[in-house]
């Protein structure tokens, strides 16, 4: 039942890294599993089997919500933007009441606020920035294995710092088509074999990040828990109104409205029955 619980809140994640906005790492601490999974890659070694079993569930179920539902997020994003969109806020604002308990500090002093309105501020501050093509794929193998290699560091820092939405990241460096037609190639067999130029550096950069990041942010969390608390309450609110402010730049009928309200509330609920 637990591999079943940590591969279902693995596949909701991958999914987030899709929808542009989201955080993966937002969604990760509403269904609170993000310390613990920092812990567990920055200290594998010390304790390798259970960490083994509380990772790879959530590792499979990213995996494979990314590879499989590449396509289904883009239909629903082009077809049923408002309700895709406000699901996924209810599952980063789900998150926020155990944020809030996890706090557990008797007086907030000037440090706590000043890392809230940093954090606060940084999301809308990325969100200003506009599309640049930074990185544009060639026919040349080193190029690209260079290319995917940083692609692969940018994703990881995105995964591991709450509140950055890599997908917005990749937007803004213009390339979030070239990562999302990469991982939808990686559906069969021969695709894999054609894209292993990409996939070995990609997925390099992502592991050598993720162990340097998570073993810095675990020491944070060790060190400074409650600013760390502080900057990712910040995050979180910072960004579930940029993108519930994103969302709403079109106009919606009533029906509409109300309906993505309700996927705004199940998102919610869903957060706060995984956490």
């Amino acid at each position: 039942m637990e591999f079943l619980i940590l591969f279902l809140k693995g596949f909701i994640i991958g999914i987030a890294k899709i929808i542009p906005g989201v955080s993966g790492a937002l969604i990760a601490i509403s269904f609170g599993i993000y310390e613990k999974a920092l812990k567990a890659i920055g200290n594998f070694f010390k304790n390798p089997i259970d960490n083994f079993l509380f990772l790879f569930p959530i590792g499979l179920g990213v995996l494979l919500s990314i590879s499989l539902t590449s396509s289904l997020i883009i239909y629903l994003i082009n077809n049923y933007y408002l309700s895709t969109m406000l699901l996924f806020i209810g599952l980063i604002i789900g998150g926020i009441p155990n944020l809030i308990e996890n706090l557990n500090i008797k007086k907030i002093n000037f440090k706590h606020i000043l890392i809230l309105i940093f954090t606060f501020s940084l999301v809308f501050l990325i969100s200003l920035v506009g599309n640049q093509n930074f990185f544009i794929e060639t026919t040349n193998h080193f190029t690209n294995f260079i290319l995917f290699f940083i692609i692969g560091i940018i994703d990881a820092m995105t995964m591991i710092i709450p509140g950055i939405s890599g997908t917005a990241v990749m937007m803004i460096l213009g390339c979030y088509n070239l990562l999302l037609s990469f991982l939808e190639s990686l559906t069969s067999v021969s695709n894999i074999l054609n894209n292993i130029f990409k996939i070995i550096p990609y997925f390099l950069g992502i592991v050598l990040c993720v162990i340097f990041l998570s073993k810095l942010m675990t020491y944070l969390f060790n060190k400074k828990k409650e600013y760390m608390y502080f900057g990712i309450i910040g995050f979180t609110l910072s960004s579930s109104l940029s993108l519930f402010f994103a969302t709403f730049k079109n106009n919606y009928s009533f029906l509409e409205t109300i309906i993505g309200l309700i996927w705004l509330y199940i998102g919610y609920k869903i957060a706060r029955k995984l956490e």
